[in-house]
């Protein structure tokens, strides 16, 4: 008897860079935090994802995530300078569909064990925070990955890159694997993303069965968002099947949450 292929339940994943307040930024500018909080309030809503991946989360952001994930969703990660000190990279896991097996951050630098070290370039620290996860529904075990590489030089993101990738490869140990965050990397043509595609990490975009809507750019800087622009917000996947995937400029009111559009996708772990 030949049984069919069993196809593990689709993962959704979502991916945003908030962008972190500023205490000069006036009421009723697009940068103003409190007009933008309510906007990604309602995206993470809406988008009801499994897995979220968030960046350059300040600590006085992080009620405004809490109250549209914290009673669904586990957190992880700390800030860049160690406990709630500097921007965060963090992850949301849908509690009731994924089981918490490992995690661990490390800092994009000579010393990733280092809180707060700073990275090839001399400017500021980056993080990275991993998960590795088992679906409670089929007992698939997969790795979860943000990370934020913007505002390094070119020399920076590519160190940075490898060291994400070969951290990654250690914590996955064969399984599935997806990696979100701003890597400031257009597709193809630089080298975090040449490090990344070398590791086996694919575009969600470039592998998935759909679309909706047009391929925009990911930094429409609170504008019209430009088809054919290039994206620097990415959703990465190894070892997964990519059924849908989305760049999208969620709207409130006129308003966005932050000067970044976000990444959505709907995943699966590949069935040999």
């Amino acid at each position: 008897m030949i049984l069919p292929d069993v196809q593990p339940p689709a993962l959704t994943i979502l991916t945003q860079n908030i962008r972190y307040h500023g205490s000069g930024t006036l009421q009723g500018e697009p940068d103003h935090w409190g007009d933008r909080a309510p906007v990604l309030t309602d995206l993470l809503t809406a988008a009801d994802a499994d897995v979220v991946g968030v960046q350059e989360v300040l600590a006085s952001q992080i009620p405004v995530l809490d109250e549209a994930l914290a009673g669904t969703h586990q957190r992880l990660g700390i800030g860049r300078e160690g406990g709630g000190r500097g921007e965060h990279n963090l992850l949301y896991l849908r509690r009731d569909r994924l089981e918490l097996l490992d995690w661990d951050q490390f800092w994009l630098s000579e010393q990733p064990a280092l809180i707060g070290s700073v990275g090839w370039d001399g400017h500021c620290p980056r993080i990275a925070v991993w998960a590795r996860v088992r679906d409670r529904g089929t007992g698939q075990e997969l790795v979860l990955a943000v990370t934020h590489l913007d505002h390094a030089g070119e020399r920076a993101r590519e160190q940075g890159a490898e060291l994400v990738a070969r951290r990654l490869q250690e914590a996955a140990d064969g399984a599935p694997a997806v990696l979100m965050g701003d890597f400031n990397a257009a597709g193809g043509s630089s080298a975090p993303w040449s490090v990344l595609q070398g590791a086996g990490f694919a575009d969600a975009h470039d592998v998935a069965d759909t679309f909706e809507g047009e391929d925009i750019g990911t930094f429409p800087d609170y504008g019209e968002p430009v088809v054919g622009e290039t994206r620097i917000d990415w959703i990465l996947t190894r070892g997964m099947d990519v059924e849908w995937t989305t760049t999208h400029r969620h709207l409130l009111e006129g308003r966005a949450p932050s000067d970044h559009a976000a990444v959505a996708a709907v995943v699966r772990p590949a069935v040999a």
